[in-house]
């Protein structure tokens, strides 16, 4: 796990809601605080669609980030910024399998519950954490030095 420090929270916001760096990503959660608490679950309720719409597309687990974030947005908009904002966001899977192949990492893709970026702003302050979860527990910790690398690099 690595924190980041947002230094220019304005142009992070700018991209996470307005540009495409973070749609591939899924939404497990969001928790926002302005005049009243929002609370979403990212998971997406399969038995809300009838079976030709499930045939028809390929519905994840969680929501794709750019299925959601205008409505995060709604939520977060207005003349007074929000108390508070929590996002976590999961790397898909897709590039899970992209990210182990490229790097050689001595695990399967599999093995990887999830990468996460835990957004977090309060207070007029914006972080960023990453995060790992693995099926089972591994000592080997290069998940966690690679997924940290390329967070870094690419995403905050």
């Amino acid at each position: 796990m690595k924190k980041f420090e947002i230094e220019d929270s304005k142009i992070f916001m700018h991209e996470l809601f307005s540009g495409e760096k973070y749609d591939s990503f899924y939404m497990m959660e969001a928790a926002i605080k302005t005049g009243i608490d929002y609370h979403i679950n990212g998971k997406n309720n399969k038995e809300f669609y009838d079976k030709e719409e499930l045939e028809e597309t390929a519905l994840e687990e969680y929501i794709c980030w750019k299925h959601i974030k205008s409505t995060v947005y709604d939520l977060i908009k207005g003349e007074n910024l929000p108390l508070s904002v929590k996002l976590v966001l999961m790397f898909n899977r897709d590039n899970i399998v992209r990210l182990v192949e490229m790097n050689n990492l001595p695990l399967s893709s599999d093995d990887i519950s999830a990468l996460f970026l835990n957004i977090y702003y309060e207070k007029g302050e914006l972080t960023v954490t990453t995060g790992t979860s693995l099926k089972s527990f591994s000592l080997d910790k290069s998940i966690d030095h690679v997924w940290d690398s390329t967070a870094e690099r690419y995403y905050v």
